[in-house]
């Protein structure tokens, strides 16, 4: 199996070098260079294409999160673990697709669940012979304010979201959330394949659908694992196709 190449970027020798010996261990992974400020990080990614790159905040040149949103436009895009001591960039990092954010001082263990989780994001598409495909361009999770705290929602777990003004009801099984943020901008973010509107107010999540019910004057009824039946409007009746696709 070809080893992870990863890029460690810290402004701080002592910081590369403790990145460097977690690395030292781990038989599937390589380090393929560091680097200390953002002007040397993006020579370097250009140069080498790492698969991660351990990312520090505060880089001289450039913040990290900044960089970070650069590198969502290449092909195939570097996974980002940041290293920071900063907690408060920990929303801006998940919005640009971090894969972790590690606090500093971060013990071997906390370490080792950023290195499986960056393992099962490469994991699909990786072959002796062949470099990781790029990670999806589709949403992935969901950073919900609120006041006095902040909540990660993973995307996969959404049964259906609901328009109700400048916000979405987000439903996962049991639980909702409420996102400050219009249903048809969050639509654009979200895998057209998994993700189908059957009304104006309304988008279902395919996995999460069990039964189709036709009802008078074109309409159907949508039940779900859980929740209350929907109702899929006649002006989305394309919709079906999607529906029962694969069923």
């Amino acid at each position: 199996m070809t080893p992870i190449r990863a890029l460690v970027v810290d402004d701080e020798q002592h910081a590369r070098d403790n990145v460097r010996a977690l690395l030292r261990d781990e038989p599937g992974w390589r380090v393929i260079g560091e680097c200390d400020n953002a002007a040397a990080l993006r020579a370097a990614v250009s140069a080498q294409a790492p698969d991660v790159v351990f990312l520090d905040i505060r880089l001289p040149g450039g913040d990290g999160v900044g960089v970070a949103r650069s590198l969502q436009q290449l092909a195939p895009r570097p996974l980002v673990v940041f290293t920071t001591a900063y907690e408060r960039y920990a929303v801006a990092a998940f919005e640009v697709q971090a894969i972790d954010y590690l606090l500093k001082p971060f013990d071997d263990s906390r370490f080792q669940v950023a290195l499986r989780r960056a393992e099962q994001a490469l994991a699909p598409d990786r072959t002796p012979d062949r470099a990781p495909a790029a990670p999806s361009r589709f949403l992935q999770r969901v950073v919900i304010r609120s006041i006095g705290r902040v909540q990660f929602v993973e995307v996969s777990q959404i049964d259906w979201l609901e328009a109700s003004g400048n916000y979405v009801e987000i439903h996962c099984g049991e639980q909702s959330f409420l996102h400050r943020e219009r249903l048809r901008v969050l639509e654009q973010q979200l895998d057209p394949a998994e993700f189908v509107r059957i009304h104006r107010s309304i988008i279902v999540h395919r996995p999460a659908v069990k039964e189709l019910r036709p009802l008078a004057g074109g309409d159907y009824s949508v039940r779900l694992a859980s929740g209350p039946p929907l109702r899929l409007s006649r002006t989305y009746r394309s919709a079906l196709d999607l529906l029962w696709r694969d069923r």
